[in-house]
């Protein structure tokens, strides 16, 4: 009987004490007033990498309209494909005395901004042409001009935000295949006379500018 009386004691004690272990477990699970529940960790989903807002923009071809005194192919037009950001090669043809077709390349030193510098350069072929007459202060003169070659050393500034853009060329021509001018046989002109024709005759110092219009994306 003594026996039993300790092992009934002893089995209320054990179901005592797991039901206070319980009971606690659940206090524990319970908001407690006062208290803000731990929320788990925002998720950020990985962006995609944006350019600077001051980068240039990349387009894989390009249309140039130019137009000055002394550029490769007079007021022309030239189509540019790029082989990097930094290097592009260009054919272009244009208006001018005898007419104008060529190939070239630029450069350009800052391709990763709007605002560059670039130096380039360009083999042009300008046409012939026959019996153009010219006067001067009364001086009168007869002169054709053969075709020539002329190597163009330039240098300036591309600005271009946007696909839009724009060009400033200085640079200077060289004559590859000599004077290509010729007057009338029996006629030796002045040489003011002579400077007039030499100016308008392919070569010498350029001052361009162009509108650049980007191709493609």
């Amino acid at each position: 009987m003594q026996k039993l009386s300790t092992l009934l004691l002893a089995g209320g004690l054990a179901y005592l004490v797991a039901g206070q272990a319980q009971a606690q477990t659940e206090l524990n699970s319970v908001p407690q007033p006062g208290t803000v529940p731990q929320q788990p960790a925002p998720y950020y989903m990985p962006q995609a990498m944006q350019p600077a807002a001051d980068a240039a923009p990349r387009y894989p071809g390009s249309l140039t309209l130019e137009l000055g005194w002394g550029a490769p192919y007079g007021f022309g037009i030239s189509y540019a494909h790029h082989l990097t950001p930094a290097w592009d090669i260009n054919g272009g043809l244009g208006l001018g005395v005898g007419g104008k077709i060529g190939i070239g390349t630029r450069y350009y030193l800052n391709p990763n901004r709007p605002f560059t510098p670039y130096i380039g350069a360009n083999l042009v072929r300008t046409g012939r042409v026959d019996n153009v007459s010219v006067e001067l202060d009364g001086e009168q003169a007869v002169y054709s001009m053969k075709p020539s070659g002329t190597l163009h050393l330039r240098g300036g500034l591309r600005w271009q935000p946007g696909r839009i853009g724009l060009l400033a060329t200085g640079g200077y021509g060289i004559l590859l295949t000599g004077d290509p001018v010729l007057y009338d046989a029996g006629y030796s002109p002045s040489q003011r006379l002579r400077n007039v024709v030499e100016i308008i005759s392919p070569g010498g110092v350029e001052v361009s500018v162009g509108l650049v219009i980007g191709l493609g994306r």
